[in-house]
């Protein structure tokens, strides 16, 4: 069956007889990884004991105890001309599935409810599939060819049910497609039911699309597989990646005279964005450095008009030093030292009086220290607010 979205990927139905498949019970300790609990088993069933298998198992039953499941591997020394004409026709397998799987699923609807024991024979062109369902699960999965004794293998199939499911009485055999009945009911109760041609097809696209489904895909195929998938990947994307390589050398080549006006353009308009920014440079610098000396709110009268107003009596200043954008530092000296504090408190509040900001931002006080004659000598260093702290 082809996919639907790569023409060359399939998934391949194979009859029971190409496959190795069994249900197994999985303790509870090995949940997490039941293909590796049922590997060895089907490995000892395996007509090539040498080849290592890559085992898929299918989840029928989940209990405390631990798991029911349906395990299935494709040896690959099995399988050689398959391959060969896969190959031939250039097909990538994404799955493998049994074909008898997909034809029970589409009559399961008819099998009946409750816990008998049933046995299905599905009928192929390559063997006769048997498979006997406990309740709703399959207790032994077996294939033989349509030149078997019929009724010894049906023997063998109770056989395994029985020592995998315990005892149980056989409640009926259906027969789906070309298997000859004769015969069969000394077992049980026999009926047939009819299917289409494509039945089987059919239940195993439907089980393709569910993850949990067996997948009895050989490890070397699957790396095949990945293998492909990446080649076509890297094809196509250097295919686009070529694509715009060839738009990219169409337009450098193919348009130079229009390139070459667009990047003129673009130079133009640089050299005029240029001209303006200096222009708005030059006449920003000029407003700020007029703003600077029409503000005369930090003159040097203002200033000394601000330490004259706050200066308490008991202190004389011997020094000023005023400094327009830093602000002002006085040394003097005192008759106390409590004066030179007010001082300073002064100072700090300077311009704070009528509900503003304070004209200096710091306000370092250097002494008092004792000085000849008693005095209390000191520096007083004032600073303006910086534009960062603004």
């Amino acid at each position: 069956m082809a996919s639907k979205e790569k023409s060359n990927e399939v998934v391949l139905a194979l009859p029971l007889s190409r496959l190795i498949v069994k249900t197994v019970r999985v303790p509870e300790e090995n949940r997490g990884d039941p293909s590796s609990y049922v590997a060895p088993i089907l490995q000892a069933m395996s007509p090539y004991p040498d080849e290592p298998l890559t085992v898929s198992c299918e989840v029928m039953r989940e209990s405390e105890r631990g798991l029911v499941v349906v395990a299935a591997a494709l040896p690959e020394s099995a399988a050689d001309d398959i391959a060969g004409a896969l190959d031939a026709r250039k097909l990538n397998v994404t799955r493998i599935d049994a074909l008898a799987l997909g034809t029970l699923r589409g009559i399961w609807g008819t099998l009946g409810q409750g816990d008998a024991r049933r046995l299905v024979l599905i009928g192929g062109p390559d063997c006769i599939s048997a498979i006997v369902i406990d309740g709703d699960m399959p207790s032994a999965i077996r294939a033989f060819s349509a030149d078997s004794d019929i009724r010894r293998e049906i023997m063998l199939s109770l056989l395994e049910a029985e020592d995998f499911g315990g005892a149980m009485d056989l409640s009926e055999i259906v027969c789906v497609g070309d298997v000859k009945a004769d015969g069969l009911d000394a077992f049980a109760p026999t009926r047939k039911i009819e299917v289409g041609e494509d039945a089987a097809l059919v239940g195993v696209a439907e089980r393709s699309l569910e993850p949990s489904a067996l997948n009895a895909l050989p490890a070397s195929w699957k790396e095949f597989l990945d293998e492909t998938r990446f080649k076509a990947k890297l094809k196509g994307r250097l295919c686009v990646a070529g694509g715009i390589w060839a738009a990219i050398m169409l337009v450098l080549f193919g348009v130079p005279m229009a390139y070459g006006y667009m990047a003129d353009h673009q130079k133009a308009l640089c050299r005029e964005h240029a001209r303006q920014y200096r222009a708005v440079a030059e006449m920003r610098d000029k407003v700020k450095l007029v703003q600077k000396y029409s503000d005369h709110a930090r003159g040097a009268l203002e200033i000394m008009k601000a330490v004259s107003d706050r200066l308490p009596q008991g202190i004389t200043l011997n020094s000023w030093s005023f400094r327009r954008d830093e602000g002002v530092k006085v040394s003097g000296e005192a008759d106390e030292a409590e004066f030179v504090y007010k001082f300073k408190d002064n100072m700090v509040e300077a311009g704070s009086e009528d509900g503003g900001d304070s004209v200096f931002a710091e306000v370092l006080l250097n002494g008092p220290s004792a000085g000849r004659g008693g005095k209390q000598k000191f520096d007083l260093d004032c600073n303006y607010e910086t534009e960062e702290d603004q």
